[in-house]
């Protein structure tokens, strides 16, 4: 078993009611913008809560995008227990909608995301069919407490007009097949996703599902260490409170003008070695290069339009962000 120390952030607005019951409350993390903000929903497993790590709230509002971490049942057993949450979920979203103005959200940039349970009573309403749904996110999703496949089952709700999906899992295929007493059995199995995965692909919908799985054999064990770059990707395009004209986050990393035109700047504010990797709109790689302190790019060969940056050392991803030349 795999434990991590998480520090949780402060949120900006907590406890905030979007029902009568004691459970329907959420958690508002508010990014600082004078454009309405892309909004991230998280809901979390069965054994958590809606606190979320300082890291990821961090990266995400100073990127533009405010979060919302909701409650509901906790835990989940049985597919009452679920039908009760894709109930308490409509009526969360209707309620962020109704009150999108109070906090600066745009309602046409949504990403869902929910670990285990939280993918469960997200993903009814995540794969209604949903233009201003941009993605999904989710760790260890749709575990298999499923039950009775004529009950409920997850594929079936799969349309052509399914968003992006990104399932990240921290076991093997397989795990789940495995005895109970195995040390490697979870009910988080990644096949569960790929039986996703085959639906998007039998849709011709192939190039918008992501799975990577085995986590537990990387030294990056953290859930959130793909939501960002994700984010950037799915949300509607030149959306201004996604684009800052420096981006510089706890990573220590500035990176600018943008947008950009000629030239692109990179600074590290210690004596770190790093590489930049420059993506297009496209995930084709098309700059890897060292960085040490500060570094300039001629970007005068590269066509106008979005482009995606990672800074990585040896063992993790430092930063990651949306550019844009112009």
């Amino acid at each position: 078993m795999v434990y991590l120390t998480i520090v949780a952030f402060g949120q900006d607005y907590p406890h905030v009611p979007y029902g009568t019951l004691s459970r329907q409350f959420l958690d508002i993390y508010k990014a600082p913008s004078t454009h309405p903000t892309p909004v991230y929903f998280d809901a979390h497993g069965n054994a958590g809560d809606t606190s979320m790590p300082s890291s990821i709230v961090t990266s995400l509002k100073s990127n533009g995008i405010s979060i919302v971490a909701w409650e509901s049942l906790t835990p989940i057993n049985n597919i009452f227990d679920i039908q009760t949450g894709w109930a308490d979920a409509e009526l969360m979203f209707k309620w962020v909608k109704a009150n999108a103005a109070s906090y600066n959200f745009d309602t046409t940039n949504f990403i869902i995301g929910g670990t285990s349970r939280g993918s469960i009573l997200s993903w009814k309403y995540g794969q209604r069919p949903n233009p201003n749904t941009r993605g999904l996110y989710m760790y260890n999703a749709l575990p298999s407490v499923w039950g009775d496949s004529l009950t409920w089952w997850p594929p079936n709700d799969v349309k052509v007009t399914a968003p992006p999906v990104f399932f990240l899992y921290l076991k093997e295929p397989g795990c789940s097949t495995l005895p109970p007493t195995a040390p490697n059995f979870d009910i988080h199995d990644p096949n569960n996703g790929y039986k996703i995965c085959n639906k998007y692909t039998s849709l011709g919908i192939g190039s918008r599902d992501t799975l990577i799985w085995g986590m537990e054999l990387t030294n990056n064990k953290d859930k959130y260490q793909y939501l960002l770059n994700f984010a950037l990707k799915v949300i509607k395009p030149y959306s201004p409170a996604a684009i800052n004209p420096v981006f510089s986050d706890n990573s220590g990393i500035l990176v600018f003008p943008n947008p950009f035109s000629n030239q692109l700047s990179f600074s590290l504010s210690d004596n770190e070695s790093a590489t930049i990797i420059l993506y297009d709109f496209l995930s084709r790689k098309i700059l890897q290069q060292p960085l040490t302190n500060s570094t300039t790019i001629n970007t005068q060969q590269f066509d106008d339009g979005i482009y995606f940056y990672q800074v990585v050392n040896s063992t993790r991803i430092i930063a990651n962000g949306k550019i844009i030349k112009n």
